[in-house]
Parts: structure tokens; sequence; C-alpha cells
């Protein structure tokens, strides 16, 4: 049996590896985008917090902006090639706004995420994004699977539970 690494990324974070591993998160409106390149043997993930744009630092990698299209330059720079790359993406829930789109980060940052791997060239092998509640997602860098556990409470409910004393 294959022994993988494991990893934990938090928010702000990317990893990039040529090594059989296990990259686990999780998500609420915070997203992560999982390449990998079954031909070149590397895999890469990321976990961001907010969207940004083309105006934001282009090394802060909490920012969607940065920290995917750093990420793809350095997948890119180990020799990744986007012919034989593929993109999941995961996260962007809104369980704090409900559907005010003022506050939907989540959706806004699965938009960043899904423009930029377009206009890279980068299929988008799979999407779960969006919805009330989080999400934990283990990616295998050697299969190039991600299993995903959606987490069952919003943040709204917890806070809700805990400023009620958790019903005690």
């Amino acid at each position: 049996m294959l022994s993988l690494k494991r990893y934990f990324l938090t928010s702000g974070q990317f990893i990039i590896t040529t090594v059989p591993a296990q990259i686990y998160t999780v998500l609420g409106s915070c997203v992560s985008v999982c390449f990998w390149d079954k031909q070149h043997l590397l895999s890469g993930m990321n976990h961001y917090r907010m969207p940004g744009s083309v105006e934001s630092s282009p090394s802060d990698p909490d920012h969607g902006y940065s920290s995917t299209t750093m990420l793809i330059r350095s997948m890119l720079n180990r020799g990744a090639r986007i012919a034989s790359m593929e993109a999941k993406i995961f996260g962007g829930c809104n369980s704090w706004a409900g559907d005010h789109t003022m506050f939907s980060i989540g959706r806004r940052n699965v938009e960043i995420a899904v423009a930029l791997l377009k206009e890279a060239g980068i299929r988008i092998a799979a999407q779960q994004t969006g919805g009330n509640y989080g999400r934990k997602i283990v990616f295998n860098t050697h299969t190039g699977k991600v299993r995903m556990f959606t987490l069952n409470r919003s943040g709204a409910e917890i806070n809700e539970a805990i400023s009620r004393g958790f019903g005690y």
C-alpha cells in the first residue's frame, strides 16, 4: 500500500508537490483550486479567502486572483503543461449572507477562479461550489481524485447555537 504524506492548508497557503500526498482543508466562503498534471506527475492546491483582482497585491496568496495566478505560474515553472493540466474547484458557500449580493464573497471567490482558469486555458474537470454549507476536501495527489464532505451546519447556525449557549 502506498504511504501518503498529509498536508493541511489554511487560508493564504498553496502547495505544489510531486510526492504522493493527501492535501486537505476546510472551506466555507473560501475556495480551493486543485490542479493535477497526470502526465508530469505534478499537483498543486490553494486556499484563499477573498476574490481579489488585477489591482490586488501580486504576492498576496489570500486573494484568489493572486493565489491562483501564482499557483498556475509555479506549476508551469515546475514542468506542468496547460494541455495536460486539469483543475477542480471547491468551496464558495454563502452561509453568512444568504442571497445578499453585496456580501456574496463565496460566489465572487468562485467567479475569479473560473475566469482565471478559462483565461489560462486550463480544463475544469469538476466544480462543487456555492450553497449554504461548507466543505472538507481531501485531494489525493497520486490519483488526482478529491473526496468532499459537506458540513451540515452553516456559520450562521453555529453562531446562533453559540449565542444560545449550545442549548444548555
